[in-house]
Parts: structure tokens; C-alpha cells; sequence
């Protein structure tokens, strides 16, 4: 197995990176280390990249992945998110290369919630119609692609702007109140296991759509109360939680309310489990607001 990431300057490419391995090839925009090439997919092609002919998997990890932004510009980020992602797919079966694209939850609608991968999507949002668009092309035209529809993915570093970092951002800034919606329902996925992961995925010569994060239904608004409880038991003054909808936010699109999903198929694939919640969290305390 040899893997090119192409997109590696995003959040969960910088994870691969980071524990690179010498069979692995990252694009990205800059050069900052080994294994990275320069590399546009606009306007490269595949077989421009040194050692291409080695590649065995192609992870697609570029897009554009804010919500907001996808609807504003339908266009534009149609291009990124689907235009480009098929040419890639084209490319790497003219080279024999296994394409695995990154999709997303928001696939789904949130009616039912705990999706597994025969459940039928049905997006509610543009940036899920582009994503559903880019995963019905994938299946169609390869018999080996994979789909990895991920869910809500966060980390444990301060300054990363994912889920939990986020709220402790806000928190120590010393708000009296803060909102939260108590109707929205997520999987999780820690992004330091995503490269294991998907490793282990090719490894095991899967195909077709996989569910990835912890098969679990979590509740928004329970995972900042666990949060805040585990900040003040560590001396840190927490504000009082104010219980709202997710459709009181001013956004351009009604959200989807569930979008958990199923991974008992991953955990077939790959033997893995995911850390518990409650120790992620204590994790986070120590790690981001600096707590011993």
C-alpha cells in the first residue's frame, strides 16, 4: 500500500502529515517538509507528481467545507467540491490508482439519525447535494473507489477552531451566558486517529461507503454541559448554558437536526475503538485551558 493525500494543508491533512510515512505523498500549497509536492488540482494533473507511479490509494481530502459558504456561491464551490474531485477520480483510474474521497455526514437529512451506509441520502443542504453529487460519480464509474462520509471531526489543540477548542476559546474569554442548541445530534471523529484509520481501511481492501467516528448519538448541547462541568471541577469559571434550537441561528440554511451515524462496519474493518467522550474531554481541560 502506498498513499497520495491530496490536500494535505487542511485540518485533517496536516494530521497525516504530521506522523508522515516514507510510502506516503502529500500535496499541499507550500512545501514545508518531506514527501510534500506542490500541487494544484485545477490546473495539475496526477502523473505530474514525482513518484505517482508507486501510488497505490489517493485520499481526496480538498474542499470547501463550510456550509454557508457552499450555498452562497452554488458555483464556485460546485467546482471544488465536485468538478475537481471527478477529475481526480478520472485521473486515478487511467493510472490504476484506488480513489477515497472524504464526504460528510451532511449527506443525510437528520430525520432519523445513526445513519449506516445503506441508508438512502437525502441532503438539505448545498454542501451536501455537492458532496452526494461527487460520491454518486465515484461509485459509478470505479469498482474499487471508497467513500469515507465523516462526521463532526475535532482535535485537542488549542487554536485548531474544531468543537471543543472552540468552546474553551469562548469560554475563557469569560462570557456570563452562552448558547447552545440542545436539538442538534453528531457523531464524533478525534482527527489524530483519522490516519490510522484510514490506513487500516485500504489495508483491509474495503470498498464501496464507510462510516467513519464512533458510532455514537451525541447531543450538542450534553457535550458542552460535560465540558464545562470538567473546566469548573478544574477551577475554571464556566457561564450558565442557555438552551436554544439550531434554528434560531441566523444561518442561510436550515440545519439537518441528526446526522449520527452507524460505524459498526468500520470497527469490522479495522478491530478500532473510539476514545470515550468523557476522556477526550478531561484531555482537552489539561491540554487547552492548561489545567494540571
Amino acid at each position: 500500500m502506498s498513499l497520495l493525500v491530496i490536500g494535505a494543508n487542511g485540518f485533517i491533512g496536516r494530521q497525516f502529515v504530521k506522523e508522515s510515512k516514507s510510502n506516503e505523498i502529500y500535496t499541499v500549497r507550500r512545501l514545508g517538509a518531506d514527501h510534500q509536492v506542490c500541487f494544484d488540482p485545477s490546473s495539475d494533473h496526477l502523473r505530474s507528481i514525482p513518484g505517482i507511479t508507486q501510488i497505490t490509494h489517493a485520499l481526496l481530502l480538498f474542499a470547501e467545507r463550510e456550509p454557508d459558504r457552499c450555498i452562497l456561491d452554488p458555483i464556485g464551490t460546485r467546482f471544488v467540491n465536485v468538478d475537481l474531485p471527478c477529475k481526480m477520480v478520472d485521473e486515478c483510474k487511467e493510472l490504476g490508482i484506488t480513489p477515497i474521497f472524504a464526504s460528510s455526514e451532511l449527506v443525510f437529512d437528520g430525520k432519523v439519525g445513526m445513519y449506516d451506509e445503506a441508508s438512502v441520502p437525502h441532503p438539505i443542504l448545498e454542501y451536501g447535494r455537492q458532496k452526494i453529487a461527487t460520491e454518486q460519480y465515484l461509485l459509478s464509474t470505479t469498482d474499487n473507489g471508497v467513500v469515507l462520509r465523516f462526521p463532526k471531526t475535532y482535535g485537542l489543540c488549542r487554536g485548531d477552531r474544531s468543537l471543543f477548542a472552540a468552546w474553551i476559546d469562548q469560554i475563557l474569554e469569560g462570557p456570563k451566558e452562552l448558547s447552545c442548541a440542545d436539538d442538534q445530534y453528531f457523531s464524533l471523529q478525534l482527527v489524530n486517529d483519522v490516519p490510522k484509520v484510514v490506513r487500516r481501511i485500504i489495508l483491509s481492501g474495503a470498498r464501496g461507503v464507510v462510516h467513519l467516528g464512533d458510532g455514537r448519538r451525541h447531543s450538542r448541547f450534553e457535550l458542552l454541559s460535560k465540558l464545562c462541568s470538567a473546566l469548573h471541577t478544574n477551577g475554571i469559571q464556566v457561564p450558565e448554558l442557555r438552551r436554544v434550537s439550531i434554528h434560531d441561528f441566523d444561518l442561510p440554511e436550515k440545519r439537518p437536526t441528526d446526522v449520527s451515524m452507524d460505524n459498526r462496519k468500520l470497527v469490522e474493518l479495522t478491530g478500532m475503538s473510539s476514545q470515550s467522550v468523557e476522556e477526550v474531554i478531561m484531555r482537552l481541560v489539561r491540554e487547552c485551558s492548561g489545567t494540571k
